[in-house]
């Protein structure tokens, strides 16, 4: 039985490298697709008697191949095999909004990933590498205007991007870190597991890092967690907002919590596009690197007591925001405060 999997693993792959040489050598990037764009939302909450506001800042949209949205091999499949799949798929799902997350803390500002970089489409901006230009566009369509990147969102709600003490990156799919450039003074949070597999799930960060970029590692810095997930990171000195190292979606992949007197927000990247597909039992996207690690932190988010789930991509982010949040009284932004 084993081998009668390989071989057919085997042809399967045989199969889509096949496509893709044939479908690939003809194709060429597309452009943007226009498609609504969401409004920015913000909630208020309190922590510990104290006041914090999250903003939902869409940046943009992201387009990616039927079978990057929803995986169609069998989620046994190797990874190989399911990323070579998506790159024959001739079909797109359609567009997502790209939520990035700033939250204003008693202790500073800090971002949850930092979206798209409006010159993903230019051709010029990929002259290190064209190569991976032109194959990173001809499968993940990326929709962006200068007013719609992060330091424009964070100016548009009254927020500075040279306030902004650290940014934590969910993963470093092109979608999530378009943005880091802008924020030379805050530390960059991602992980060890992620730099190491940069290469191979897809992750450019030339695009994004620099030498004056402050990156620093939850995995190896963090400690044991306080949650049943990976090593955490805490970011403010209440422990209210922590980062944790939770591999699936890729190996690097972090989440953040925020521990709010009105209950938990679980800011959850790519583990789910949706709030909704969280359900371990639903389709899931066919670009995770380590599918069971996936599931399990699906479950484990899924049955969180009170938990608000908040991922990169799903459209009812506003509402569900704003649900979790204090009614009444309105409370104003930290930063409006004295």
């Amino acid at each position: 039985m084993a081998l009668f999997r390989l071989v057919v693993v085997a042809l399967l792959v045989v199969l889509c490298v096949a496509v893709l040489v044939l479908g690939f050598g003809m194709s060429r990037p597309k452009g943007p697709v226009v498609t609504a764009r969401p409004a920015p939302a913000r909630a208020a909450f309190m922590v510990g008697g104290r006041p914090v506001v999250v903003h939902a800042l869409p940046t943009g949209t992201v387009t990616v191949k039927a079978c990057h949205h929803t995986g169609v091999l069998p989620e046994t499949a190797p990874y190989p095999a399911r990323f070579l799949a998506i790159l024959a798929d001739p079909t797109f799902a359609a567009p997502m909004p790209v939520w990035t997350y700033a939250i204003e803390h008693p202790e500073g500002l800090f971002l949850v990933d930092t979206g798209t970089d409006p010159t993903y489409n230019a051709d010029d901006s990929w002259v290190q590498d064209p190569v991976s230009g032109r194959l990173v566009r001809s499968f993940i369509r990326l929709d962006a205007t200068v007013g719609e990147a992060l330091p424009a969102r964070l100016a548009e709600a009254g927020l500075a991007s040279s306030d902004v003490r650290a940014v934590v990156l969910t993963h470093q799919h092109l979608d999530h870190t378009g943005g880091v450039p802008a924020f030379p003074g805050a530390d960059i949070w991602t992980a060890l597991a992620e730099d190491a597999a940069a290469e191979s799930i897809g992750a450019i960060p030339w695009r994004w890092r620099g030498p004056a970029t402050r990156i620093r590692h939850v995995d190896a810095e963090g400690g044991d967690s306080d949650t049943a997930l990976g090593r955490t990171v805490f970011l403010t000195e209440d422990r209210a907002l922590v980062a944790v190292h939770t591999p699936g979606h890729t190996p690097g992949s972090l989440s953040v919590r925020l521990r709010t007197d009105q209950g938990e927000l679980w800011f959850t990247g790519d583990t789910s596009f949706t709030a909704a597909g969280m359900n371990p039992a639903a389709p899931t996207a066919g670009i995770h690197v380590d599918v069971p690690s996936l599931r399990r932190l699906q479950a484990w988010l899924q049955a969180r007591p009170g938990a608000t789930l908040l991922p990169a991509h799903d459209p009812d982010v506003p509402a569900r925001l704003l649900a979790a949040g204090l009614r009444t009284p309105p409370i104003a932004p930290v930063s409006a405060t004295p």
